[in-house]
């Protein structure tokens, strides 16, 4: 059951969590600055709690509070963050003809991946079922792997900050998915570095033997590498020199217009 107001007083299990929540729902649905008072009129909460509760959203920039009326608003980072998972739902919905696309054009499976913490996932895919010939991947939407052994993984990583990198290099284990997959923290870093002028990534059979994939950098308005598409097929298919004269070309041509459609301007 949905809480709100003096509902709280009647609900004493809801903890601090589910009390800030409700702070921060209260001050956006009022659509103005609000005081403690006007907060803890409205959820029928104590004003001891409400000024441990305000001051650690603020400390976190979930809220924010005038200097001269000493009310609150909502914060700077609870708009990114919301930013941010708009950003995550336009993203798909943006790029999902241009993958259809891709793979009529190349005849192998797409997929659109995005990085979290260290690992990549999917958060789209498109399979050129027209062609017999096209790969049915295990991949599927919401699959969590490893970035380092994966196309689009070396895309994101390579696009992090560089004390992230080699913070990234000298920490994460490098487990190996395959006998083709790289195990060495300097030889990956070279990799990130070429990856980065290059503007492409390959999987050689890293992350599972017999698949090969092509992967492409994807940008928002703000420059920022907030996704990476790959063009992933069997090996025997995706030849040197296919992958060279074709995939490569066609990854970062499409990575490019998804890029302009989200507000990228290329420098």
């Amino acid at each position: 059951m949905k809480i709100e107001g003096k509902n709280l007083k009647q609900n004493p299990k809801v903890n601090a969590v589910g009390k800030a929540i409700l702070v921060m729902e209260t001050i956006s649905k009022a659509q103005r600055s609000l005081s403690i008072k006007e907060i803890s009129a409205a959820l029928g909460m104590p004003k001891s709690t409400l000024h441990h509760l305000v001051s650690t959203l603020t400390e976190f920039g979930f809220l924010a509070q005038d200097p001269d009326t000493r009310k609150y608003n909502i914060g700077l980072h609870l708009v990114e963050i919301g930013q941010a998972y708009l950003e995550q739902l336009d993203l798909r919905s943006i790029a999902h003809p241009f993958l259809e696309r891709l793979a009529q054009a190349v005849g192998e499976t797409v997929h659109l991946l995005i990085l979290d913490q260290y690992d990549v996932v999917y958060i789209d895919k498109v399979e050129n079922l027209s062609q017999p010939t096209s790969l049915r991947c295990s991949s599927y939407i919401g699959r969590r792997i490893d970035a380092y052994a994966t196309a689009a993984g070396k895309i994101l990583l390579s696009y992090l900050p560089e004390t992230t990198i080699q913070d990234y290099l000298a920490h994460q284990t490098l487990t190996p998915k395959t006998d083709y997959t790289i195990t060495d923290p300097l030889e990956l870093g070279k990799q990130f570095q070429q990856v980065k002028a290059d503007g492409f990534a390959l999987d050689r059979q890293e992350n599972e033997v017999g698949l090969q994939c092509v992967g492409a950098p994807i940008f928002n308005r703000d420059a920022q590498c907030i996704a990476a598409l790959s063009i992933s097929g069997p090996a025997g298919r995706l030849t040197k020199e296919r992958i060279e004269a074709v995939l490569i070309p066609k990854a970062k041509e499409v990575a490019e217009q998804i890029s302009r459609a989200l507000g990228y301007c290329l420098r």
